[in-house]
């Protein structure tokens, strides 16, 4: 595992922001909300266009090809244009969805492009468990009365993440012994953050208490961290099986 961590982090960090913008505005779109959740919910945004930039700087720092870093470029001035005009509003009015769809638009493009270069079956995975527990948690912060997504949320994001720890399981049942060993323990790493990261996320709904950010925080700094490591993985037993 001789990969830099910017590398790591790069793809999972930027699938994560995208999926769960893409799951933000759907809720925006279909969610029974009050003027008041759907500002707070939309002031959420910018923590997505927040984490999508960091991972457009990894992606420098990571080599990533020049027009992917311009298409995201493109969707991050668009995505923050619209939430810095929405933060001019007053008391509780918030933009209509139409001025996010162009950068949502682009960001999946990114996310596309992105997944097409990693492997689609990897993005599509690390996607939805980086995506639904960043999404819960920026739904949490905004007071949502939604309470259905404090279910599904954390059932989605646990089956997204346990079907990633499988796959990297399966995918390490073709590499031979001897290039096997130096997978075993970032595997324990990865299947240990997962596990305790689903089990933080479910806490809250195993005691029948409110769900609080800390506890959301915790849960996606664990997944984050599985998919970092699990990133590593996938590299290195790319390199071993043609």
């Amino acid at each position: 595992m001789t990969e830099l961590l910017p590398a790591r982090l790069y793809a999972p960090l930027a699938l994560t922001a995208v999926a769960a913008l893409a799951l933000l505005i759907w809720v925006l779109r279909n969610g029974d909300l009050c003027p008041g959740q759907r500002r707070r919910i939309s002031d959420g945004l910018m923590s997505t266009w927040a984490v999508f930039g960091l991972a457009l700087m990894l992606g420098v720092e990571a080599g990533a090809p020049r027009p992917l870093l311009w298409l995201g470029g493109l969707a991050l001035a668009a995505g923050l244009g619209a939430v810095l005009f929405q933060a001019r509003l007053q008391g509780k009015r918030s933009l209509g969805l139409s001025w996010h769809y162009p950068a949502l638009g682009l960001a999946l493009l990114y996310g596309l492009w992105l997944g097409e270069l990693t492997g689609p079956g990897w993005a599509l995975l690390a996607a939805g468990c980086g995506g639904c527990v960043f999404a819960h948690l920026i739904m949490v912060r905004a007071r949502h009365r939604l309470q259905a997504f404090n279910l599904l949320l954390p059932l989605s994001g646990t089956l997204f993440g346990v079907l990633w720890l499988l796959a990297l399981l399966v995918r390490a049942l073709g590499v031979d012994e001897t290039q096997l060993q130096p997978l075993v323990l970032p595997f324990v790493q990865v299947s240990v953050a997962v596990l305790a990261g689903a089990l933080v996320w479910w806490l809250p709904l195993l005691r029948k208490e409110q769900t609080k950010p800390p506890v959301i925080a915790v849960a996606a700094l664990l997944m984050l961290g599985a998919l970092t490591l699990g990133q590593g993985m996938i590299w290195h037993m790319a390199g071993n099986i043609s």
